[in-house]
């Protein structure tokens, strides 16, 4: 992402969070960006399509700082509280951006911004997946799914109590609340062997391939991608660029193809820089996709 449209989208947040999507004018974001009108279509074909990538850039934000947990090597426990607290801390501390959307409506919908919205809903449902199964081992599997959904129930509740009618928690004691919530949930399902309401199955059903777990892909590809910004001091050459969208773009399908991926990977790794991300990327997906 270049800096100018790293500066419009931050800006944008702001204003948004302070006046409201449909009350903000593409001219307010361009003069407080200080910049023209032509300009800002330069970067974003419209306010829409700006709106999209204020929710990518907040999703990454959050994510990245989620997910790059997971290289610490803590016990699972520990590192599913610390999560946690991240979770509810990034929400918390754009609190007024996300008040933005539960009261303005109309927000614009779309076929991207829907997709947007399928993609938040399923990451967080994996990493709670993710998280249950170290912790619990393979006994919880069958109710996996199930207590995703009541993981996220319960934790949409706090952050409505949090956002919305602004009371205030103490997120390291709000992360082991919840962890022991869940614990009382995940022994009782074991202990009394009965078939979950929701099954797996239908969680793949509704969200694609709820089953794989990739949590760590778009953060190996973001660092990846904020390294190359900074030495080529936003002008990288346009065969990394490339490389690194069409990887990207790629590991986003649904059968994404392992020619092109390995291609990428390949060229990539040319660039001495990046050979320990794409080193941990290979790693990473080589059992879901380059060996199926």
């Amino acid at each position: 992402m270049k800096q100018k449209e790293r500066v419009i989208i931050e800006t944008a947040i702001k204003l948004f969070a302070k006046k409201g999507y449909n009350a903000t004018s593409v001219q307010e974001i361009a003069k407080e960006c200080q910049i023209s009108k032509g300009a800002f279509y330069i970067y974003f074909k419209s306010k829409e399509a700006l709106l999209l990538s204020v929710l990518h850039y907040y999703y990454d934000k959050v994510f990245s700082r989620i997910h790059k947990i997971q290289t610490e090597h803590d016990n699972p426990r520990t590192v599913y509280r610390k999560q946690l607290i991240i979770f509810f801390k990034n929400i918390f501390d754009h609190k007024e951006f996300i008040m933005m959307q539960y009261r303005e409506q109309p927000l614009p919908y779309n076929e991207e911004i829907e997709a947007f919205a399928k993609k938040m809903r399923t990451t967080t449902l994996k990493l709670h997946k993710e998280n249950i199964q170290n912790i619990y081992g393979e006994n919880i599997e069958p109710y996996s799914a199930e207590l995703c959904f009541l993981i996220d129930g319960m934790s949409e509740v706090y952050l409505e109590l949090m956002v919305l009618l602004h009371h205030s928690f103490d997120l390291h004691l709000l992360a082991d609340h919840i962890l022991n919530c869940i614990d009382d949930l995940a022994t009782g399902m074991m202990k009394r062997s009965e078939s979950p309401l929701i099954s797996n199955e239908m969680a793949d059903k509704w969200f694609g391939p709820f089953s794989r777990l990739d949590p760590l892909k778009d953060t190996l590809i973001q660092d990846m991608q904020i390294k190359v910004e900074k030495w080529f001091n936003s002008d990288p050459p346009l065969e990394l660029l490339e490389s690194l969208n069409i990887l990207k773009e790629e590991l986003k399908k649904q059968t994404p193809k392992k020619a092109i991926i390995k291609g990428m990977l390949l060229i990539l790794h040319e660039f001495e820089g990046l050979r320990k991300e794409v080193d941990q990327l290979t790693e990473y997906i080589q059992k879901d996709i380059l060996n199926s």
